[in-house]
């Protein structure tokens, strides 16, 4: 009877995880997403290594070494170029559905060990993998070229040793499980620095539960300080060889990568990003004020009132931008050497008229209205083209004169209203990105009917709530339980959460897909919370005659 019973769960198992993978596999096939433009740098990358064997971000000769990004998902596309085709993203898609399809049964494995009833364990587990596995915001990321399957499979892995390790029975397998969540961290640092603070996570969940445990006696604290040791040695062991190359290659010591993805003696406007700072509080403005700078001009159109503070402010701001737009060009005779009187005007270089679609353009309106310009012997006019934005150090100078302008009249504003509000940009955002819909829920007048968004976006931002409410139910539900584990991984998926939170609540690019790694954790928290739709069990009502 037990073996039939065990039979009959491991084949849902397999049905589920078959289902599961297969949505999985119909989103890598119909949503393909190749327009982001850090998945071009890692595909970059990875052809860089195969062809030209230098990781370099290049796009053509010398393909000088590159240290703008960690080299994780690099290589990884590399192995799968190499087996499937250098070009083959589709392999690499099929690829992000296995992993995603596994995050979805670690996700479970975690509820299943953080249930405090033993008699739901395989509900809590059913009920997390298929929150999980319906959760539309980390899938369409199957479809990119892209860290983020990655990082929430390697968040949930993180967490799911976390707890193997405090769970384990003696201390030598706590610290093998300790040296294995180090391991696996750093591995996760290479695809996404930023999950770096997962591991800060689980290193103040540590200290902060033994620490909270009276008394405190020098054997505790001793077998704390070995096991903290232990896990950041090896952690920062698979940091070492990224370090010691970027120190050779470059002469900098650039364990991570660097944060504003610049070279050693690149420009950075610092500057510019810290005004930025003191004014975004949503990732609407990131694509028009922060993305095209030195590559496209910026309007001011694009800013909100917030911007500014002032009149003066603005019409400061206004005569920056306007440097930016239109650079001073050097002088003619500086530029290009002067042209004889019986020389051509025309470059060399630039397009013949039948080249020119602006010729094109005009020939197909009126033909035979004017004879071409080799028998007239007319300049042909061409398109002008739009000059190219800079950021010079001058121009950045200024606006970090105003950035610290505006800190100081407004502390409070930079230093906590401006993070809340962004925190709540990255929380609240419907999380459409890479979908055909994706765009802002509001103003509601901008939606675009044609593409559906005054359906799909609401239906989103309906889940988000669904999701964030089943989260705190499931906390609450740990809280509720009263155990020493239960509290425990109650403050593990906090830290593990706002963590993260805050620290992408205080850049000037919220973007909402550096949040999606939340997800999975509310799934965990949701499981719990709906396996308690049955009733209290015997751990409930225990805690309750405590209460």
């Amino acid at each position: 009877m037990i073996t039939e019973q065990r039979q009959r769960t491991w084949l849902i198992w397999v049905l589920l995880l078959a289902l599961a993978l297969t949505a999985r596999v119909l989103v890598a096939r119909y949503l393909v997403n190749d327009g982001p433009g850090d998945g071009k740098i890692y595909a970059q990358m990875a052809r860089n290594l195969l062809e030209q064997h230098v990781y370099s971000h290049d796009t053509e000769p010398p393909y000088n070494p590159s240290l703008i990004r960690l080299p994780g998902y690099p290589l990884f596309l590399a192995t799968i170029y190499s087996v499937f085709g250098h070009y083959n993203n589709t392999a690499v898609r099929i690829t992000h559905a296995v992993i995603d399809t596994l995050t979805c049964a670690l996700v479970a494995l975690v509820a299943y060990y953080w249930e405090p009833d033993d008699s739901r364990k395989r509900r809590s587990a059913l009920a997390a993998f298929a929150l999980a596995a319906i959760c539309p915001f980390p899938a369409i990321y199957i479809a990119t070229i892209l860290t983020e399957t990655w990082a929430c499979f390697f968040a949930v892995s993180l967490c799911l040793l976390t707890t193997l390790a405090f769970k384990a029975a003696s201390p030598r397998k706590g610290l093998l499980l300790w040296t294995a969540v180090g391991l696996l961290g750093g591995v996760g640092v290479f695809f996404r620095p930023d999950s770096g603070l997962f591991v800060l996570a689980v290193g103040l969940s540590l200290v902060l539960t033994s620490l909270s445990r009276k008394p405190l006696r020098p054997k505790k604290l001793s077998w704390l300080l070995i096991q903290g040791i232990v896990l950041s040695i090896a952690f920062m062991s698979v940091l070492v060889p990224w370090t010691i190359r970027n120190w050779r290659t470059f002469h900098v010591f650039q364990p991570l990568a660097p944060a504003h993805a610049d070279m050693p003696g690149e420009f950075v406007p610092r500057g510019y990003l810290a005004w930025l700072r003191t004014w975004i509080d949503d990732g609407r403005y990131v694509e028009t004020v922060l993305w095209p700078l030195d590559d496209k001009q910026i309007s001011m159109d694009e800013m909100p009132e917030s911007a500014f503070d002032s009149e003066e402010e603005e019409v400061r701001v206004t005569e920056l931008m306007e440097q930016y737009n239109h650079p001073p060009h050097p002088p003619d005779d500086e530029a290009a050497p002067a042209a004889s009187p019986n020389t051509d005007p025309t470059p060399s270089s630039s397009p013949t008229p039948s080249a020119s679609p602006g010729q094109e353009k005009s020939e197909e309106k009126a033909p035979g209205d004017q004879e071409p310009a080799e028998e007239t012997g007319e300049a042909t006019e061409e398109p002008e083209e739009p000059e190219q934005p800079e950021m010079t150090a001058a121009i950045d100078a200024e606006f970090a004169k105003i950035a610290q302008e505006r800190i100081a009249r407004h502390p409070f504003r930079y230093y906590l209203w401006l993070p809340m509000k962004r925190a709540w940009s990255l929380w609240a955002n419907p999380h459409a990105d890479y979908y055909p819909f994706s765009g802002e829920l509001f103003p509601l007048d901008d939606l675009d009917y044609t593409i559906h968004q005054h359906i799909w976006l609401p239906l989103f931002a309906i889940l988000v709530l669904l999701y964030t409410l089943l989260g705190f139910a499931g906390a609450w539900r740990l809280w509720r339980a009263g155990t020493r584990d239960s509290r425990r991984w109650l403050l593990l998926v906090t830290l593990l959460i706002f963590i993260r939170l805050a620290f992408f609540s205080t850049i000037e690019n919220p973007e909402p897909r550096y949040t999606v790694e939340f997800f999975p954790f509310l799934a965990i928290l949701g499981g719990l919370a709906i396996s308690r739709l049955g009733g209290r069990g015997p751990a409930e009502l225990a805690a309750d005659k405590r209460g």
